[in-house]
């Protein structure tokens, strides 16, 4: 039978897989803080009460987030997000990124979703208006209009050489 030659992953798809994976993170995150907790006496992690183990809970956090997308992607190229919504990511030349490709791809997009997230939390607490969220959300949404627009993929595929790419039905 004729292989299907690879298909890029529409921005809903890849949206709704940054959904379900941001959710799965959240919980992740939730138990890795809940375990920390242990390590204060159930003190509250900040630099006040506990000095320098702040600093070192907010790396760890980050590390947290690099083992997460980096173990799925350099072993199946996918999240559970992703497996969810049938895509998958991989270097533009083939094959499953590999750590140093992780390490670009999470370097372009962390800052991006960071900035969004702030917005929205920043909003959603009324620190902010609209306005400020809806600039803080730029970069992002730049990023996927370019992706949905030129199909050249997002700012984070871009700067990593890799592509979001949908899995055809078997």
């Amino acid at each position: 039978t004729a292989r299907l030659a690879p298909e890029l992953a529409g921005t809903f798809r890849r949206l709704a897989a940054g959904v379900y994976d941001g959710l799965l993170l959240l919980a992740l995150l939730m138990l890795y803080t809940a375990l920390t907790q242990v390590l204060t006496g159930g003190e509250a992690i900040s630099f006040e009460t506990v000095g320098a183990w702040e600093y070192a809970f907010q790396a760890s956090v980050l590390g947290v987030i690099v083992a997460y997308f980096g173990t799925a992607w350099t072993r199946r190229g996918e999240t559970l997000g992703m497996k969810a919504w049938k895509i998958r990511v991989e270097r533009d030349a083939g094959g499953v990124p590999a750590w140093p490709d992780v390490l670009r791809r999470l370097a372009f997009a962390v800052p991006l979703y960071g900035l969004a997230i702030a917005g929205l939390l920043l909003f959603m607490a009324r620190e902010a208006g609209g306005a400020v969220a809806l600039a803080l959300s730029l970069p992002l949404v730049a990023s996927y209009a370019w992706h949905a627009l030129r199909g050249g993929g997002t700012l984070h595929d871009l700067g990593s050489r890799t592509r979001v790419l949908r899995i055809p039905n078997a």
